[in-house]
């Protein structure tokens, strides 16, 4: 076992021998010096020399085998199944099936009447309203302006 201290946030966690024999074998079939361990707190990647690591193990442990890697599978465009719309053969199966009823003038109209289309431009919104300019100071609902006096006035009284 080995504990680890990350650099970054102090966290300290613990690789028992199964995660050093993995990590060895990973860094052996990369052939790499370092192996990049996460912190289970921040996910900084902290390194930890391939070296210390094989110290850690016994002698006489086995590497494991390296779990295989699964292969990206790209998917192109046109292989992608094209889903039909559902609705669409059965509106033809049901207009030529629909049962006919009599008019007025002896002529076979269908049953239902055919939706109305939707417009293909939907109308623009409508513009807000431009706040009005506030002059000077806003009056309360009870108030009533005041008038002004000048400062000859005020001077005589």
């Amino acid at each position: 076992m080995i504990q680890i201290r990350c650099q970054r946030c102090g966290w300290v966690f613990t690789l028992n021998r199964d995660a050093i024999g993995l990590a060895v074998a990973e860094a052996e079939a990369a052939r790499a010096d370092y192996y990049q361990e996460p912190c289970p707190k921040c996910r900084n990647a902290v390194k930890i020399q391939v070296k210390e690591l094989r110290r850690r193990l016994p002698p006489d442990y086995v590497l494991p085998a390296l779990p295989p890697k699964p292969e990206p599978v790209h998917v192109k465009k046109e292989e992608e199944p094209k889903a039909e719309p559902k609705t669409a053969p059965k509106a033809e199966a049901t207009a030529a099936e629909a049962p006919k009823r009599p008019s007025d003038d002896g002529a076979a109209k269908p049953a239902v009447p055919p939706k109305p289309s939707k417009p293909a431009v939907e109308p623009a919104a409508k513009p807000k309203p431009k706040a009005r300019p506030a002059a000077g100071r806003e009056q309360k609902s009870g108030d009533t302006p005041k008038p002004k006096v000048s400062s000859k006035q005020k001077s005589k009284s």
